[in-house]
């Protein structure tokens, strides 16, 4: 298995003692809400330009561009290893923190010569959206990694009860948070 992303985030993390991305990754959660009670979140990252170049040059082996086979299998291995770092999601329902059940890398490629990855977050229990608000954001507490919002929100919803909800942004208290999303649906 190769240990390049390993080692990049190695050398990250020994950096200076004053904390700054060196990684940008824009991200965004997806929502299909069909019924107000939802159990999964679907998110969406894009690394930035250097860091998607030296992660296709290391794992794009053909160099064809796309990455496929063993050469996605091996990149999945090791962007699992954020599960360490709950993915840097961040979810509060009704004022109590929560940490997804389970998070899953579905599909990751290239696109326009950035690297994107598709994740499916499980959460712990079924929310009622009518019931409880659900607040979002992405965030890394080391600082290493700037999770920033795509220009269109951190949200995008869809399915038939998205017209009943209620998305506010707001900007984030925390240092490692830029922004985060409250959600709330109307019965």
């Amino acid at each position: 298995m190769k240990h390049f992303w390993l080692a990049l985030v190695g050398i990250f993390y020994l950096g200076s003692s004053q904390a700054h991305p060196h990684v940008w990754v824009d991200s965004q959660y997806q929502i299909t809400v069909d019924q107000p009670q939802v159990e999964y979140l679907q998110a969406t990252w894009s690394f930035d330009l250097f860091t998607s170049t030296s992660l296709i040059v290391e794992y794009d082996v053909d160099a064809n561009a796309q990455l496929s086979g063993q050469e996605k299998i091996e990149l999945i291995e090791v962007l699992s290893s954020f599960d360490q770092y709950n993915y840097f999601i961040k979810m509060v329902v009704d004022g109590y923190p929560m940490t997804p059940k389970n998070v899953d890398i579905l599909d990751l490629g290239i696109k326009d010569q950035m690297l994107w990855v598709s994740l499916r977050i499980q959460l712990p229990k079924s929310i009622d959206l009518v019931r409880d608000k659900l607040s979002l954001a992405f965030g890394d507490d080391e600082l290493y990694f700037a999770m920033v919002p795509l220009e269109e929100g951190l949200l995008r919803l869809s399915g038939a009860y998205a017209e009943t909800c209620t998305l506010i942004d707001r900007e984030a208290e925390e240092m490692a948070v830029e922004s985060w999303v409250d959600l709330q649906c109307s019965p």
